[in-house]
């Protein structure tokens, strides 16, 4: 077991090619696999994986068997792949690895690159898929849409969203260019529900959309309403001729246009889909690392951009509001991030009363110094340590009652909870 999470690990040392989609295809046909089932495919900048998360509880308490293939995983590399919001078991991950070693190693005969990273985990799922036959099967897209590997599919509807700055080194440096390689998964006659959050992303997406005959919906545009509940958000909407309302599970106003986003979906998909399974799925929704309250008053957010962590300073703040208690802040991130632009939003927006800094063990973590660097401008006490276990350790004991969230990386907030399995933290 080891041996295989280990290979998988190791691919980025010496796979970093990218296939076209055509190869892909290739690859799928020489494993004998395709995606089952009606496919759902989600792209975007922010909120892709709560938008699956979201239409995974609404489709499993309708009934339906689900299948969905995510990034990244926190803990396990088995996270990515999930029957009925679970990880696949051990020996299905084992199988479905062995499947696509075994044409790999064809290929590698013809003189062929190695599968990615993500294209070998996406391969896996196609095996995986097309063993258990789910109803529905959910597809994240990776960095991009247009060149992704998860765009080889078929889907029946298209979701694209929320978009802003992020990989600006692989996917353009405006907004238009990002929407752009978003905007490429829209299949000609497929509907598509989007998160119309920026005008000149919503335009490209709507051009797009016409261009391949495609319906599109912006969410923005549903006649949503919505109460507070003290931190969370209550939503209420249309759905196939009726009104549905749900409590969401997260304390984040964010999750709101997600929310719509993935009910807009449901109802596009059609079938014995009804307003209470929606009301109840989206209740019941579970996604860990986002606005997730690992202990008492301790909550995990993966905001790794800036508008990211904008919204994450919002819920921060309203969570704080409702509780009259005071925030104190752990965070880290990787060099490829506006790290000191977030630093700016959370120093104006969230205003904590202490900030406690982590190098992560990734190569691509912060140095001490870098993270020092970008929070320099503080007007709370910083403290940077040079190890997430360290800076975890010593964030509990400080807080005291008050509030202490951690954002700035979903690998940091693996860390994280790979430190709290341990009972001495």
């Amino acid at each position: 077991m080891e041996d295989t999470r280990d290979y998988l690990l190791r691919i980025p040392e010496f796979a970093r090619e990218k296939h076209s989609l055509s190869e892909a295809e290739e690859f799928l046909r020489d494993l004998g696999c395709s995606f089952p089932g009606k496919v759902i495919h989600v792209a975007g900048t922010n909120g892709k994986g709560s938008v699956c998360a979201f239409l995974s509880s609404i489709l499993t308490a309708s009934g339906y068997h689900v299948g969905t293939f995510t990034s990244p995983h926190l803990t396990d590399i088995r996270e990515r792949i999930c029957l009925d919001g679970e990880p696949i078991e051990e020996k299905t991950f084992q199988d479905s690895f062995k499947r696509v070693r075994a044409v790999w190693e064809k290929w590698k005969g013809k003189g062929r690159s190695h599968p990615t990273f993500f294209e070998y985990l996406f391969y896996m799922a196609a095996v995986c898929f097309d063993r258990k036959q789910p109803d529905f099967v959910i597809l994240e897209a990776g960095m991009g849409g247009r060149r992704d590997v998860t765009n080889v599919c078929r889907p029946s509807v298209c979701v694209i969203t929320s978009i802003s700055l992020d990989h600006m080194a692989y996917l353009g440096d405006t907004v238009e260019e990002i929407a752009g390689e978003k905007a490429g998964i829209i299949k000609a006659g497929v509907p598509v529900v989007f998160d119309g959050n920026d005008r000149t992303a919503a335009a490209v997406i709507r051009k797009a959309a016409g261009e391949m005959k495609a319906d599109c919906t912006d969410v923005r545009d549903l006649g949503l309403s919505v109460k507070w509940k003290g931190a969370f958000p209550e939503i209420s909407m249309d759905f196939c001729g009726s009104r549905m309302t749900a409590l969401l599970p997260f304390p984040a106003g964010y999750q709101v246009w997600n929310g719509a986003a993935a009910v807009k979906a449901a109802e596009l998909l059609g079938g014995e889909i009804r307003a209470q399974s929606v009301s109840e799925g989206l209740s019941r929704a579970r996604h860990a690392g986002r606005m997730e309250e690992v202990r008492p008053g301790f909550y995990l957010d993966g905001a790794h951009n800036r508008d990211g962590i904008r919204a994450f300073c919002q819920a921060a703040s309203r969570i704080a509001s409702c509780s009259g208690k005071k925030v104190r802040l752990l965070f880290s991130a990787v060099s490829d991030k506006e790290y000191g632009r977030m630093a700016e939003e959370i120093l104006e927006e969230l205003k904590p009363e202490e900030i406690f800094l982590a190098h992560m063990e990734s190569d691509r973590g912060l140095s001490a110094a870098e993270l020092t660097g970008a929070f320099k401008g503080a007007s709370c006490p910083v403290r940077c340590f040079s190890a997430v276990r360290e800076a975890l350790a010593c964030a509990l004991t400080s807080r005291g009652e008050g509030l202490l969230f951690a954002a700035g990386s979903l690998y940091f907030v693996g860390e994280l909870k790979e430190c709290l399995k341990e009972e001495r933290i």
